[in-house]
């Protein structure tokens, strides 16, 4: 690995989304194909205003983000999208993404986190027996992207 490092995404500086538009909708595409997101549902998910997100970088490529929006529940953020491009898969670099994500939600003062997590490809489990300490609750469910693990977890300590 080179310089792969985490960013907060800012919303407020001016033209901040267009920079990372079309590189977020090849990462989105790449990863998720037809289940992908379209472009006005990612500037929404990135520009909203109670939405935080995040930016994997290596050196000046973006590779990767997640971003999370308020949950219905106090005190919480819902996780609703996270892709790391192919290349750069399994490189344990979801944790890079997540601690920062974890910071700046804790920085809202939030203490928990929601999201749902793909079971057939194994995902939901790692997060469960990485998180083990931190679940609340669990809940598998059916959804128009496959069997989905509903998680909801307090947000781990740094």
């Amino acid at each position: 690995m080179s310089d792969i490092r985490a960013e907060s995404f800012d919303r407020t500086v001016a033209r901040s989304w267009d920079v990372i538009e079309d590189r977020i909708g090849e990462i989105e595409r790449e990863v998720f194909g037809e289940d992908a997101f379209d472009a006005d549902e990612l500037r929404a998910a990135f520009t909203g205003r109670q939405s935080l997100a995040v930016l994997l970088r290596d050196g000046p490529l973006l590779i990767g983000y997640t971003q999370a929006g308020r949950a219905r529940a106090p005190d919480t953020y819902y996780i609703a999208n996270t892709a790391i491009a192919k290349s750069y898969q399994g490189r344990g670099l979801i944790r890079v993404l997540m601690e920062r994500l974890y910071a700046d939600v804790r920085a809202t003062g939030a203490h928990f986190i929601e999201r749902d997590a793909a079971i057939a490809n194994g995902y939901a489990d790692k997060i469960v027996r990485f998180h083990a300490a931190d679940i609340v609750r669990t809940r598998d469910h059916d959804s128009p992207y496959g069997r989905q693990r509903f998680i909801r977890m307090r947000l781990p300590e740094t």
